[in-house]
């Protein structure tokens, strides 16, 4: 076995967040949106559950074109989620009760209604005009129109570029049209943003989660994708060219040393393209850019097995020289229990192992709201119902391209962000203890009987097993900074040792993550070693579908 790690203890590697999407979480005025008062009024909610900090989805002012994450000012309280009191209410609360704060924070892009974009559009002369990137067309085709400068594609469809008749210049959208680049290039804009992180630090955020941050540096000169043969598509993904540029690395350090260097602010980004072969690059501890990043692996896992060797390969990579964070979900995701469990058949048992795993893994564990409760995915009945912007633009595509509009909808539904994004369950009642009005998403008749007010005084509860393993991380050290160490080659059962952590014992744990029975895989533990079972009761013999099992490892 490796020698034990010399890892030095932080917060927040020995934390355990819960990501609020705040619009579906709690409405506390009746307008059938979530706000700031909704998620201080369940606090004690949170605390009783165990989690150790908050991750806030934007709360900012914002048109809500992409939900928040097109921001018009970022240093203003959205009106739908209160006022800068409520949040100082809020950072109050959380204090009281000894939780932490992150927020997410949008750096790549702001509305196309923020103030530095209308002054940098209002004239190719304007002093903030290479804030963001603005191109000439390089060409008009037969008919006068202007032919976009490259052939990006937009994450949301069609260009990346959106022309600006005023002014008779293309500018850059990765995402929405609404959402322009901004350009990191400019020293200027670079020191307003870290004003803007600076801020909220002082306004009582702990750390800050960076979306799409590995996305600030586009390619020199903004050359054409490479089209691949036989490919007819007139725009192309713009990963290679928009994702994890030369200057990036820079930015980074540079961010790293105005805002966080000297404090103990937390910065995780959401970085794509990033795994066991660059993740280094961005997180490690010599590095001094950030401290974790989210890894996209989960996304397209479809087994335990993949899920073991993903990470494990990202550990072997960072052991000692970073740390990593694990996830099953989040706001742009499936539910994690329809991905990955058997809710159908064996909805407690196999929620359970998905939490053991996500509890037992030497990184910062992020849980995604409902996913204490067993929420799962589910299918609103029209195109009408959604509210996601890409399911949105996906389905019209999927039409305008002769799909019949019963395929194109049974088509998103799979895949649409609003799966994670229905209101929260909190009780029985018609608003589902959510809103007294209309939500702005439909509540999931799926939910309703597995609501918040049903599960938290129930000891047989998918939360409660949530509360008994987050309690056992607390406990069990080991679980946090102990080596990860496989026990066996990885199939339908998952079997890893995680070492003894100063005078923490090392520990075991097996998981069947299937709905079959399987073999016990190793040596049965001694009778009172056992830590946590998910069946109650175990047969050291074999395992039942979806059991998982932790217990204090043989000397």
């Amino acid at each position: 076995m490796p020698s034990p790690l010399a890892e030095s203890p932080a917060w927040w590697k020995e934390a355990v967040f819960y990501q609020i999407y705040p619009r579906s979480f709690a409405d506390s005025n009746g307008d059938g949106i979530g706000d700031l008062p909704g998620i201080t009024s369940k606090l004690d909610y949170l605390r009783r559950l165990g989690v150790d900090g908050l991750w806030l989805s934007p709360i900012y002012a914002s048109p809500n074109d992409d939900n928040g994450y097109d921001i018009s000012d970022y240093l203003a309280i959205g009106p739908e989620y209160g006022t800068l009191d409520d949040f100082h209410a809020l950072s109050r609360g959380l204090k009281k009760r000894g939780l932490r704060l992150i927020l997410d924070q949008v750096l790549n892009h702001t509305s196309d209604e923020h103030a530095w974009f209308r002054e940098s559009r209002a004239s190719q002369t304007s002093a903030k005009r290479d804030w963001y990137h603005w191109l000439d067309a390089p060409a008009f085709d037969k008919e006068g129109r202007p032919v976009p400068p490259n052939n990006w594609r937009s994450v949301f469809g069609g260009s990346a570029w959106e022309w600006d008749t005023a002014t008779r210049q293309y500018y850059l959208h990765c995402f929405s049209r609404k959402q322009p680049d901004l350009n990191w290039r400019v020293p200027d804009v670079r020191r307003a943003l870290y004003d803007v992180l600076k801020t909220w630090a002082g306004r009582g955020a702990d750390g800050f989660r960076l979306d799409v941050i590995n996305m600030i540096a586009k390619a020199e000169g903004y050359p054409d994708v490479p089209r691949p043969p036989g490919s007819t598509e007139p725009f192309l993904n713009l990963d290679e060219y928009g994702v994890n540029q030369p200057p990036i690395h820079e930015y980074l350090r540079e961010m790293h040393q105005e805002v966080f260097s000297g404090s103990d602010l937390y910065s995780v980004g959401e970085t794509w393209w990033v795994g066991a072969h660059n993740t280094l690059d961005f997180t490690g501890y010599d590095r001094r850019e950030l401290n974790a990043a989210f890894y996209f692996y989960f996304h397209d896992c479809t087994s335990g097995r993949e899920h073991f060797e993903n990470f494990h390969k990202l550990y072997q990579a960072t052991r000692g020289k970073s740390w990593l964070t694990v996830t099953l979900g989040n706001h742009d995701s499936r539910r994690s229990l329809s991905r990955f469990g058997d809710a159908a058949n064996f909805r407690h048992a196999s929620a359970s192992l998905l939490a053991t795993w996500l509890l037992t893994l030497p990184a910062t564990p992020f849980l995604f709201q409902g996913e204490e409760l067993g929420l799962t995915d589910h299918a609103y009945p029209t195109i009408a119902d959604y509210r996601d912007i890409q399911t949105i633009n996906r389905y019209h595509e999927l039409v305008a391209a002769g799909h019949l509009a019963e395929q194109a909808l049974a088509e998103v539904r799979i895949t649409s962000r609003d799966n994670g994004r229905a209101p929260l369950p909190w009780d029985s009642s018609s608003g589902a203890g959510f809103s007294t009005a209309p939500p702005w998403l439909p509540i999931a008749e799926a939910h309703r009987p597995f609501h918040a007010a049903g599960q938290i005084h129930d000891p047989g509860s998918i939360y409660t097993a949530y509360s008994r393993l987050l309690a056992l991380r607390k406990r069990m050290r080991s679980l946090v900074y102990g080596d990860f160490i496989p026990l066996a080659d990885p199939g339908q059962v998952l079997s890893y040792q995680r070492g003894a952590w100063e005078n923490h014992p090392a520990v075991r744990v097996v998981l069947n993550w299937g709905s079959s029975p399987q073999p016990w895989p190793c040596d049965p533990p001694a009778a009172p070693a056992l830590l946590h079972a998910n069946h109650g009761g175990v047969d050291y013999s074999h395992l039942r579908p979806w059991e998982a099992v932790i217990f204090v490892a043989p000397e």
